[in-house]
């Protein structure tokens, strides 16, 4: 009998010892309490021009997460202006990391220290937390210019070398790289003219005072469909449902694709728990239908990478365009000459 009675208290202090040992500990009062966030509204920082599509894109993605704020919260779009850009992202380089001020990029802000002297920022100055879209490329022309083909406009461009403009949104982005890359395929050289976003590089091939440029179709959709500007080609592997006429260039002899993702960052420092919410809000944005009709109405390409796939993917993107970069033997001084 108390042989039987020792063998039942021994099971007992062993069930006893395994039921604490799965016990969790009780949460500490800072896991316990829920983020207090966001209280106030939050700035969205865009480096371009309002119309141009870094700024088409932040419009419909902040009013857009309203959706999934807090009820009363609000999201406000802040067009920093200047420098090619620079003056917007030197502006989301130097905000407080305390969740309250995003920033808009696209790979150029990332790139900017490798073609323009004194940039205080890098690739570590902006921490992605969703990538939204992905966009090709349009050249679109001016109706003044008297071409409505691309090989007219090849053409034109071989027999006045240097003198047909081109408008770059922008100091040394997207629209350079692609520039460069055409040059290099057909043998061409450009006349190079730069402006504050792709808005008002379109602006200026509208008004005849730029010949020619390379926009994005968020950029380019509403004066193309007016006949404002003559759309010649785009740079996806294959036409876009949105604009089934204009051919790609790989139709048209040229074996080159090209273009750019837009992502909303934060910058370093801020709170994990904040980066992690702001994620979450953005994946739910990117995977709402009538986000990604409203992108696809404006011309964008939606994609949904948040969280680290976001990092990983702008990482992986920097890397590229650092080498190509190098290869091209890009530097402030090469970008000056060709200025």
């Amino acid at each position: 009998m108390k042989k039987t009675l020792v063998i039942l208290l021994v099971l007992m202090l062993v069930f006893s010892f395994a039921a604490c040992a799965k016990t969790e500990e009780p949460p500490t009062d800072d896991e316990a309490t829920e983020l207090d966030y966001p209280t106030k509204p939050i700035e969205i920082i865009v480096p371009y021009a309002a119309g141009g599509g870094q700024d088409v894109f932040s419009r419909i993605t902040a009013s857009h997460m309203l959706k999934y704020l807090p009820e009363g919260s609000s999201v406000v779009v802040n067009n920093v202006t200047g420098g090619g850009g620079v003056i917007g992202a030197t502006a989301m380089h130097n905000a407080s990391n305390d969740g309250y001020t995003l920033g808009s990029i696209v790979p150029f802000q990332l790139t900017d220290q490798f073609v323009m002297n004194e940039i205080p920022y890098n690739e570590d100055s902006f921490v992605p937390v969703g990538v939204g879209s992905y966009d090709c490329n349009f050249i679109v022309v001016s109706t003044d210019l008297g071409v409505d083909t691309w090989d007219e406009f090849v053409q034109l461009v071989k027999d006045n070398p240097g003198e047909i403009t081109m408008g770059m949104g922008g100091n040394w982005n997207v629209h350079d790289f692609f520039r460069l890359k055409l040059e290099k395929a057909l043998d061409v050289k450009f006349a190079r003219m730069s402006f504050d976003g792709g808005a008002s590089a379109l602006a200026a091939v509208m008004s005849g005072d730029c010949d020619s440029a390379s926009n994005s179709i968020s950029e380019a959709l509403s004066a193309i469909e007016a006949g404002q500007v003559v759309p010649l080609c785009v740079s996806t592997p294959e036409r876009i449902d949105i604009m089934p006429d204009v051919p790609t260039l790989k139709e048209l002899g040229v074996d080159m694709t090209h273009g750019q993702w837009r992502c909303l960052t934060v910058p370093p420092g801020t709170d994990p728990a904040i980066e992690e919410y702001l994620a979450g809000v953005l994946d739910q944005v990117y995977s709402d239908e009538e986000w990604i009709a409203e992108c696809e109405q404006a011309g964008l390409a939606p994609v949904n990478y948040t969280g680290q796939a976001a990092k990983d993917y702008v990482s992986n993107d920097f890397e590229i365009y650092k080498g190509l970069i190098e290869e091209l033997g890009i530097t402030p001084d090469y970008v000056l000459e060709q200025q």
